[in-house]
């Protein structure tokens, strides 16, 4: 049986591959190559195009349905909060990344990138199982298949707004 979450839930599996090289490119800090500027780099792109739109999208979609069909406005500020944090990571390690070159980092620019990118990792991985495990069986609970795909098209036009319409 298809969950009317499903959606989401496949979007949360797309992104956690890129989540995943947060900690991997905090594991190789130490061994500092050519291209872990440019992991980095790419790493923060990604995030900033991929990761902060899905995240806009919850905050004007996902959450005000959950907190509606709860009868429980602002039980969703918690996630809100995480996103700013996770925002504010990811553009802490937008100025790290413009701060460093090929060459080896400092011991300690190395302990903040590193510091940063396992933060960012453990925060936007925590806030997946939120969402999995406690607001999408909200939805799961009260949204027919067709509710739920009316809310992920709104979602989509939200964190996607230019592909709207093409």
């Amino acid at each position: 049986m298809t969950l009317p979450t499903e959606p989401m839930r496949a979007e949360h599996r797309d992104l956690l591959p890129h989540v995943a090289a947060l900690r991997t490119v905090a594991d190789s800090i130490s061994r500092w190559g050519a291209d872990t500027g440019g992991q980095v780099v790419g790493t923060v792109t990604f995030l900033h195009d991929h990761l902060v739109p899905h995240a806009r999208a919850e905050e004007a979609v996902l959450y005000p349905t959950v907190e509606r069909l709860q009868g429980a406005p602002g039980a969703t500020a918690t996630m809100v909060a995480d996103h700013a944090e996770i925002v504010a990571r990811i553009d802490a390690l937008e100025a790290l990344g413009r701060s460093f070159g090929p060459v080896r980092l400092s011991e300690a620019e190395a302990n903040e990138l590193r510091a940063q990118l396992y933060g960012l990792w453990a925060i936007v991985a925590l806030h997946f199982v939120k969402e999995e495990e406690v607001l999408l069986p909200i939805l799961d609970a009260h949204l027919s298949d067709a509710d739920a795909l009316a809310l992920f098209e709104r979602m989509g036009a939200v964190a996607h707004p230019s592909t709207q319409g093409a």
